[in-house]
């Protein structure tokens, strides 16, 4: 997923518009915070994001493709956090799992906002197929930059995003599991910390 143009160089109706979705995106975590899914109306978050109804429609069809594009948004500013903060780790898979670890330790702390943005990424809905690809995408990128670096991330070899995928995938589920109550954030960092080295030390390949 490429970068958003910085904002000077962006049309006062850039700015606006960007400006707008912030505000729609804004309004959904808040209403998911405190409910969860269940607690995300359409109707509540236009009214929210002082936006028309038929705007929020325009940009988000549905409450999941709204959830999951909160969800993207989450993780383009860790991503972003990710790039202006040093790795910690002597190793790939090290530096790979302390930054996902962090992050679920992070993404925690509204476990409603949580459990509605991943129920939205695992949808059966076949028109958020594109919105969750964006997704896995930006998530493959934080793991490949974590673990090698930025030129890693940038130009990905097919195994090292293969791998990087795989990673994720496993903490996604993982992730799942705590909001199930099936496991806890110690036995997710144990997990995280013993799959990421067997898959990512051998190095970009």
């Amino acid at each position: 997923m490429s970068a958003q143009p910085a904002e000077q160089n962006l049309t006062a109706r850039e700015r606006n518009e960007r400006r707008r979705r912030a505000r729609i995106l804004r309004a959904a975590a808040a209403l998911a915070a405190r409910g969860g899914l269940e607690s995300v109306h359409m109707r509540d978050v236009a009214e929210r994001a002082d936006v028309a109804l038929a705007t929020l429609y325009r940009y988000y069809p549905s409450k999941t493709h709204l959830m999951v594009a909160v969800l993207a948004d989450e993780i383009a500013s860790l991503d972003d956090s990710i790039r202006r903060r040093p790795l910690i780790g002597d190793r790939p898979g090290e530096r790979a799992a302390s930054v996902l670890v962090r992050t679920a330790r992070w993404i925690m702390r509204e476990p409603e906002l949580a459990d509605a943005m991943l129920r939205a990424a695992n949808s059966a809905d076949a028109s958020v197929v594109d919105w969750r690809s964006a997704v896995q995408d930006r998530l493959t990128s934080v793991v490949l930059y974590s673990a090698y670096g930025p030129e890693a991330a940038e130009a990905p070899s097919a195994r090292s995003r293969l791998l990087a995928r795989a990673l994720h995938e496993v903490w996604t589920q993982e992730l799942v599991l705590l909001l199930h109550g099936s496991t806890t954030l110690d036995e997710l960092e144990l997990t995280i910390g013993e799959v990421a080295p067997r898959l990512l030390d051998d190095g970009p390949a």
